[in-house]
């Protein structure tokens, strides 16, 4: 990601990151909250496992680093950005009604649900979601997605030491471990649908698109009429979804070295834009449905 100059923060109409893993200790935290240092967006979307709850089961971790992301997060909704939460299977604690009501009840600024519906500046519709419920080894095998998981950690830190035994900077620590889960997720990609599946239940809402997470496979793939947006993560890619003022979608990546390498288009051009109006901050409990209206222009 290019830095701006002179402290000064990109103006961008929304942002979507997904699958930062809190509490796992090979979370990028300080990446992504110096990548959010840069940008101003008028609404952002967590499209799950902010948390890594699975790890915090087996050993309880936080760093410093994550309450400042925390408070980075809440200093954004006090400056007037819209912030959207959708729980995934890492974290699907938040998945509980009373609990999500209580923690929007403290917080005041997020709005949280299994699926959101967002308007683009250029009046196109995406559904909005995690993407986990469209896996079928999640939704019928969890314990040995749990499994995986484990075994998958210790590959990481051997990424990690091969890194700094090699003094990568251009390239995320785990540039191995990404190409390798790309292998396997395209795997799980086939025997789901995952794409077709999710688009399909996009259209079926009234919307254009889907932007989704879990996979830790940044992409924008255009078909049959049809796009398909994964956010990546904040573990191995480190890339966050950017919608721009004109409605453009594109995918910016924090290693340089990897937005040089990656050959999947990563820009959606936007059809014509209409006026954009700023949005307001959450100042009121929102309520908390399956599926939920949201949309940078909050007098539609």
């Amino acid at each position: 990601m290019q830095r701006t100059q002179g402290g000064s923060r990109r103006q961008v109409r929304t942002v979507f990151l997904s699958d930062v893993h809190l509490g796992n200790r090979h979370s990028q935290c300080q990446a992504l909250l110096d990548f959010l240092e840069d940008v101003t967006p008028e609404s952002l979307y967590i499209v799950g496992d902010l948390i890594d709850g699975w790890e915090m089961k087996r050993s309880f971790r936080w760093l410093p680093s994550y309450t400042r992301l925390l408070q980075h997060i809440t200093a954004l909704a006090e400056r007037g950005t819209r912030i959207f939460y959708l729980p995934g299977n890492h974290d699907d604690f938040l998945r509980h009604e009373d609990f999500i009501r209580s923690l929007v009840q403290q917080l005041g600024c997020v709005e949280i649900a299994e699926e959101f519906i967002f308007k683009a500046a250029d009046d196109r519709r995406f559904l909005v979601t995690h993407g986990d419920r469209f896996d079928c080894v999640e939704q019928s095998a969890q314990w040995l997605s749990m499994g995986i998981t484990g075994i998958y950690n210790v590959a990481l830190s051997l990424n990690w030491w091969l890194s700094r035994l090699t003094g990568n900077t251009k390239r995320s620590p785990y540039h191995l471990c990404a190409l390798a889960k790309n292998r396997v997720k395209a795997v799980i990609r086939f025997m789901s649908h995952f794409e077709e599946s999710l688009m399909g239940h996009a259209k079926q809402q009234g919307c254009q698109g889907v932007i989704c997470g879990h996979l830790h496979t940044p992409a924008i793939v255009h078909r049959s009429g049809m796009t398909y947006c994964n956010t990546g993560d904040w573990v191995e890619n480190c890339t966050a979804l950017f919608e721009y003022n004109d409605g453009a979608l594109e995918l910016e990546y924090y290693y340089p070295q990897a937005a040089v390498q990656k050959t999947p288009p990563r820009r959606v051009a936007a059809t014509p834009a209409r006026p954009l109006e700023l949005a307001r901050p959450m100042l009121s409990l929102p309520e908390v449905t399956a599926c939920t209206i949201a949309t940078g222009d909050l007098n539609d």
